[in-house]
């Protein structure tokens, strides 16, 4: 007779991976159903991802967890926690409580702020807030079985915190492992970076053998290929890989290529739902990256790399590119002209310190300005790393042809920005004034922008008749660089000029004020010299 299978629930036959993600998409505190219906191996991974800090136990959030779980399935939580889990429970009751042992006839001796379930455990959170979450966890673990429950509580003394973390710490890292989560040290060799050579060395990898045994098949997780989703080519490479037992490897080395990221980040980017999307596309980001440079935009060529090399690889050779830019723009800040006078990125201003910034991150980051949140992330196109590469072209040849203007540390003190360093000087050229850097009274301000609006009679003043002056007089003092510095430099002073433009255009002359010029340094007036002074004198 054939012996019946317990039936296995939905929820149940969802890869480990996936149901972490479906948690994270629905919020912890929403799917308490599903908890209800997942196993208890699907609980321990849950936990083995969101109570840990490195290798720390966090106890708020194990208590928080464990108070979902008994509001899921309270009878299967304190089963759970008596079978498995008594030294999780035990370390977290010593982080978060202090639990007194007494005899009836001691029960005068017990100071205030304890609660009892049964006159001889005396229990107090340290955390008041967490009072009812302990209580109601131990009157379930009472109420379902009180011997073990009383065992559990008594041992407690001779409970080794430490010992019992390392312990906790080490069965959790081998369970991670095996799901793809390698050790924090080991996780960070998915960041060292690989030369575009290694695809030509690497042997095509073998199929999981857990692919051909039927009965695992659906332990090949989906969830995180979401990330790939958001790039056509990817995808479209993707969908032309028809062996099934080749697009379940990629599928399941995409997964272990984002839990590899998780670690490396050290579990501290898994904290909700959007912040795990960002991991899978960062992880498609690289990928992109590569197929689109050796595959020219083409679907299936992009599917036999896929097929051809390890996703960790491809994945490794995408990153190199990002990081190539990054040590660039360390060595490059490290000893330019503007180093020297003791001006960092921020000195760049818009775009170039936004690029620059991005790039000094651990690990460099994209700066998508185009953007309303105009916010950093990863790189995801050939684009982006050829557009970061132009904005630090075009710092480096600012940069240079700055230092062919000999402004000296004390020239540019009120400068928070190079801008002025440019139209004070072209300013003073223009007014036949003596070459300097520093700043013109508020009359030589609007003599200047007369001269830029000659023929304009209203708001906005275009000035574009002195475009072309403006980016005469600075490239003739580039004079001898090379053909490319000077293309990067040509196209540093056109966007110099129209937010020049853009941020002077509604301004009359007579509005002119010193506070608000951030392009060019306009003496203060005696009134705004007297409040400053007395802001200084108060202050």
């Amino acid at each position: 007779m054939t012996e019946l299978q317990p039936i296995r629930s939905p929820v149940q036959s969802l890869p480990p991976d996936d149901f972490f993600w479906l948690i994270k998409r629905i919020g912890a505190d929403d799917a308490l159903a599903v908890l209800q219906k997942a196993s208890t191996e699907q609980w321990q991974y849950l936990l083995d991802l969101e109570i840990w800090a490195k290798d720390v136990l966090d106890a708020q959030k194990t208590m928080a967890w464990i108070d979902r779980l008994r509001r899921a399935d309270a009878a299967r939580l304190a089963a759970w926690a008596f079978e498995e889990q008594s030294a999780l429970v035990s370390l977290a009751l010593l982080r978060k409580t202090e639990i007194i042992f007494k005899e009836e006839e001691d029960e005068g001796d017990v100071p205030p702020g304890y609660f009892t379930l049964d006159g001889s455990f005396y229990i107090k959170t340290w955390d008041s807030s967490e009072v009812q979450l302990v209580e109601d966890f131990l009157r379930v673990l009472a109420g379902t079985d009180y011997s073990s429950c009383r065992a559990l509580l008594l041992q407690l003394a001779s409970v080794s915190p430490a010992e019992t973390e390392e312990e906790l710490y080490r069965m959790r890292s081998g369970r991670l492992a095996e799901q793809g989560f390698a050790p924090f040290e080991e996780a960070l060799e998915v960041y060292a970076p690989l030369d575009v050579n290694a695809l030509q060395t690497e042997a095509k990898p073998l199929l999981p053998g857990a692919l051909v045994e039927a009965e695992k098949k659906n332990l090949v997780p989906s969830a995180s290929l979401s990330g790939i989703k958001n790039f056509e080519l990817l995808n479209d490479a993707m969908g032309m890989i028809t062996d099934p037992l080749e697009a379940d490897r990629v599928r399941l080395e995409f997964a272990a290529l984002c839990n590899k990221l998780i670690a490396a980040d050290a579990f501290s980017c898994i904290d909700d739902y959007e912040n795990l999307l960002r991991v899978g596309r960062q992880a498609a980001g690289y990928l992109h990256i590569v197929t689109e440079m050796l595959c020219g935009g083409k679907p299936r060529e992009a599917a036999q790399l896929l097929r051809d090399h390890s996703l960790a690889t491809i994945f490794r050779v995408g990153f190199g590119f990002a990081l190539k830019l990054q040590w660039r723009a360390r060595r490059w800040l490290g000893q330019n002209w503007s180093a020297q006078i003791g001006k960092g990125p921020d000195f760049w201003g818009t775009p170039w310190s936004d690029a620059l910034a991005g790039l000094l991150f651990p690990r460099p980051l994209y700066f998508e300005r185009s953007r309303p949140d105009r916010e950093y992330r990863h790189f995801e196109s050939v684009e982006e790393l050829r557009e970061t590469e132009a904005l630090l072209d075009q710092a480096e040849a600012l940069d240079r042809m700055l230092a062919r203007l000999e402004a000296s540390a004390s020239a540019t003190n009120n400068c928070e920005k190079f801008y002025p360093l440019l139209f004070n000087r072209w300013a003073r050229h223009l007014l036949d004034l003596e070459p300097s850097f520093a700043p013109l009274s508020r009359a030589q301000a609007i003599e200047f922008f007369s001269i830029l609006r000659r023929g304009e009679t209203s708001v906005p003043y275009t000035m574009e008749r002195y475009r072309g002056v403006f980016l005469n007089e600075f490239l003739q003092g580039a004079a001898g660089l090379d053909a490319k510095t000077t293309l990067s430099l040509r196209a540093a002073l056109n966007e110099i000029w129209q937010v020049f433009c853009r941020e002077y255009e509604n301004i009359r002359s007579a509005d002119l004020d010193a506070r608000w010029s951030p392009y060019l340094l306009i003496e203060a007036s005696a009134r705004q010299k007297n409040r400053k002074m007395k802001s200084a004198i108060l202050g």
